[in-house]
């Protein structure tokens, strides 16, 4: 049995929460570390699944004799980020490439828009399934750096990483690169911003033409100070906490008021729940007093740019009985699992009353107030993290739950089960 039971007997949190460092930023940061043309030094990498991945496969790559011809395998498990930013990396570098994943999952997560990129430049990359998924094989052609040096499009209507994973090789290229992202939504820009930030840390010119282009140039070097942040997502499972309990006041260091991460505006949405955020210089305070006023209003919530804020967001208002509009959230569908089908299915599970429906360019979640049970089953999490870490929270207003994997966690929020028994649950 994998299971795990919570229980909060206390509905006052108080408290000081390390949470984990962003794993966006790390495994950008050491693909940029990988690229640069000095070492240095990552200040508090984190500690996820995936970006020990990332740094075990790095070092594959590292290891790797460019005349040895035999094929390479890449086990990316279920890190899409991972077997993306790996791909376009491997795409100019020598040598028979497969990237593959031991989780059957991968084989549903969409790689075509950037693998036709690459293929646009000459690169050779051959579907070992199904055409447009992992697993791929790619043939490393490092001088189509030298036969195509103006100009790349990829299809950003899908997935900022596919923008993200070329944007880093830009450093390969001798002229520069120009990026043209196609399609009229590019979903989850802050992680485009993010990545052309630390690429500026470290010394890139990054220049965004207009809302469709960008031209990078530069070679790397090391940044000023590596120092990662505390990850805004993971956060947003304090601030969910905080808003089932009574009251509270919760520390969380290293987070940041001018924060690359697209994230931080949970720290809006989560003042109609009664919370108050401090930002102080290394950290934050979020406060809610007893009696504070909750806005009851209906919500409506855009996830285009926010995908990973979703399930929490759904829980709370789910929880506090308030109606909430989730749109935005096609992306979803994508991720470690069916999000949108697992959100809708778990939440029905318990009494909710949640609509599902099906646009030709979105999907939409409706949560209606209705009363829920969720102490009455095994909560299941698909296999997704944020399943695990969103339906935790509802221990603090129902009682006992019971989740069905307890070490799904691990991907993004390791010791996230002792961060709930530091702040009183059982």
């Amino acid at each position: 049995m994998n299971t795990i039971s919570i229980q909060f007997k206390n509905k006052t949190l108080k408290g000081e929460v390390k949470l984990p460092s962003s794993k966006s930023i790390s495994n950008r940061y050491l693909i940029l570390q990988f690229l640069a043309e000095e070492d240095f030094e990552l200040r508090n990498l984190s500690e996820s699944e995936d970006t020990k991945l990332m740094q075990k496969l790095l070092d594959v790559i590292a290891d790797h004799d460019e005349d040895d011809e035999d094929e390479v395998v890449l086990d990316c498990l279920n890190a899409g980020a991972v077997i993306r930013f790996l791909t376009a990396q491997l795409a100019f570098r020598p040598g028979n490439w497969v990237l593959t994943s031991s989780n059957p999952r991968m084989q549903a997560r969409p790689i075509g828009p950037l693998v036709d990129s690459l293929r646009a430049l000459g690169i050779k990359i051959t579907y070992l399934g199904e055409e447009g998924y992992p697993p791929l094989r790619v043939i490393g052609k490092p001088e189509a750096l030298l036969d195509n040096t103006d100009l790349i499009s990829v299809d950003a209507s899908q997935s900022s990483q596919f923008v993200s994973a070329l944007m880093m090789t830009a450093p390969l290229f001798p002229h520069g690169l120009h990026i043209e992202m196609l399609g009229e939504t590019k979903v989850s820009l802050p992680y485009i911003q993010m990545t052309a930030q630390l690429m500026r840390n470290c010394g890139a010119e990054v220049v965004f033409i207009d809302g469709s282009n960008m031209f990078i140039d530069g070679p790397l070097h090391a940044p000023s100070q590596a120092l990662i942040e505390a990850d805004w997502t993971s956060a947003s499972y304090l601030y969910g906490l905080l808003a089932l309990a009574e009251s509270g006041r919760i520390e969380l260091p290293l987070l940041f008021e001018d924060s690359v991460q697209g994230d931080w505006i949970i720290s809006d949405w989560f003042e109609d729940f009664g919370i108050e955020t401090e930002f102080l210089e290394d950290r934050i305070v979020l406060t809610k007093t007893a009696g504070a006023e909750i806005d009851r209003e209906p919500k409506e919530y855009d996830f285009v740019h926010h995908p990973d804020l979703a399930q929490t967001m759904a829980v709370c208002c789910a929880a506090l009985g308030i109606e909430a509009r989730l749109t935005g959230i096609f992306g979803l569908r994508y991720k470690e699992t069916d999000r949108i089908i697992a959100l809708r299915d778990e939440l029905a599970r318990m009494g909710a009353k949640v609509e599902c429906t099906e646009s030709e360019f979105d999907n939409e979640l409706h949560i209606f107030p209705s009363e829920l049970h969720p102490e009455k089953n095994v909560i299941r999490t698909y296999g997704d993290h944020r399943m695990a870490l969103s339906f935790s929270l509802l221990a603090m207003k129902y009682g006992k739950i019971t989740l069905d994997d307890k070490e799904v966690v691990n991907k993004s929020f390791p010791g996230f089960w002792q961060v709930l028994k530091r702040l009183g649950a059982k």
